[in-house]
Formats: C-alpha cells, structure tokens, sequence
C-alpha cells in the first residue's frame, strides 16, 4: 500500500491537523515554561482546586502513573503544590501555587488562539458543523 495514499483518508487530515495543532500549542507553551498538558492540569485546577491526582488522571484522561509525573515536574517548577488531605492523611490533593495560578489565563487565551486560527475563513455554521462531526467521530473511534 502506497503510504501517500494516507493523506486521501479523512484520518489522514485529522492526523495532519491535530500534529499542527500540537506544534502551534507547544511552541506557545515552550515560551511561557509549560510542557504540553500542562496547560491542562493548570486549567482544572483553576476550576476545582485541591483535586486527588486520580480526580485529576480521571478529569484528563490520562493514566494515574502519567498523572503522578506531570504532578511531579510542575511541583518541581513551583506552578502547584501537593498537601495531605485535612481529614485523610492518605490522600494527595494538588494546589495550585500562585505561579501557577497566574498562567491559567495564559493558557486559556493559548487555547483560544489556536481556536481561531484553526477556524480561520470558516462560517459560524461551518463551526458548529464542524464541531458536531468531529465530536462523532471521536465518539466512534471511543467505542
């Protein structure tokens, strides 16, 4: 099979769209010190500080052992903190510090960014469409 051929595939495109994607959001990320996926834990701890890493690994998912490294390097970098739960001491709960409390703006508007641009020239209704076709389809690649 002539691997060329990939680029004829709707997966084809969805591959080469997510791979600019990822390299538009980490050369952003790279400037501001952040590691791809870490915008992420930043942006869920905004919205639910003090989460256990498996509410985290669930919330992203992403596999706890992942989870606990990532944790891990940005604690390392001071962007949050872990602390024992008050009424478990078995239990980790993440914090965000207030270094990394000040790149979660940041880190939306890079996600708003990279929003426009890969919508660029489309129509609202294009967008909504589009939304709700690539939605499906990862639904069907879930099952």
């Amino acid at each position: 099979m002539d691997l060329t051929l990939v680029g004829h595939l709707i997966g084809g495109q969805l591959v080469r769209a997510e791979k600019a994607h990822h390299r538009l959001g980490s050369e952003w990320l790279k400037r501001v010190g952040l590691y791809p996926g870490q915008e992420m834990l930043l942006l869920s701890l905004r919205s639910e500080d003090g989460m256990t890493q498996s509410q985290l690994a669930s919330r992203n998912c992403l596999d706890l052992s992942t989870i606990t490294k990532v944790v891990q390097r940005m604690e390392r970098a001071r962007l949050v903190e872990r602390r024992a739960d008050p009424d478990d001491a078995r239990i980790s709960r993440v914090y965000l510090t207030e270094q990394g409390r000040a790149l979660c703006e940041p880190a939306w508007q890079m996600w708003l960014d990279l929003e426009q641009q890969l919508t660029e020239g489309l129509t609202e209704a294009e967008r909504v469409l589009l939304h709700r076709l690539l939605a499906t389809v990862a639904t069907n690649l879930e099952r």
